[in-house]
């Protein structure tokens, strides 16, 4: 006869699902931002690759909707945007330098913006809550960060945003890692480990 699983049980399981999740997200994350780190310009280069071919399908998909559009004015000035949107990720492949420029101006952006934002949920964590040091460890990094790089552009922007992304991601993911902990422990207070064999 099968055993039925009481509420306790599948919370502990779930607990440990998580649990697993943040470990094995945490762990890729800061695997790759070694790699970023160790090749800056190649990662900024793909960044920026990537936020090219975004912005043409954006400018595919406006010019798409001007077509479709009910008024003229309205279909123009999409159509105006979806050229414009295009463009602009035409030259972020063709010119990567430039694009690198541009987008490290849009990162400086992000990394004050997540900083304050780290700090912000950590100060708002409960004391000893799992991962509140290490988050709030990031977002000072993060501010730090752009701070230093504020005073050297555009000079650093060739690397600037490979480095800076693999640095977030090594700290983000040190972060699931910690939390991971955390998650692990209150799936002990539920009742024990699980059972072995069913997790490592």
């Amino acid at each position: 006869m099968e055993q039925v699983k009481t509420f306790q049980d599948l919370l502990k399981e779930g607990t440990f699902t998580a649990r697993d999740a943040l470990l094995g997200s945490g762990i890729a994350m800061v695997v790759i931002g070694v790699i970023a780190i160790l090749s800056p310009l190649a990662t900024g280069i793909l960044f920026d690759m990537i936020i090219g071919a975004v912005f043409i399908a954006a400018g595919i998909v406006e010019l798409t909707d001007a077509f479709r559009a009910g008024t003229w004015q309205r279909g123009v000035l999409l159509g105006l945007l979806g050229v414009v949107t295009a463009a602009a990720g035409a030259l972020y492949i063709a010119r990567p330098a430039v694009g690198l420029v541009v987008l490290t101006v849009v990162f400086l952006s992000y990394l004050v913006f997540a900083g304050v934002f780290r700090i912000v949920m950590a100060l708002a964590a409960p004391r000893g809550a799992p991962g509140r040091v290490m988050g709030a460890v990031s977002g000072i990094v993060a501010l730090g960060l752009a701070y230093l790089a504020l005073g050297q552009m555009p000079n650093i922007s060739v690397w600037l945003i490979g480095t800076f992304l693999g640095v977030s991601l090594v700290f983000a993911g040190a972060a699931r890692i910690s939390l991971s902990r955390g998650f692990r422990k209150a799936a002990e207070q539920l009742g024990g480990m699980a059972p072995r064999g069913a997790h490592a």
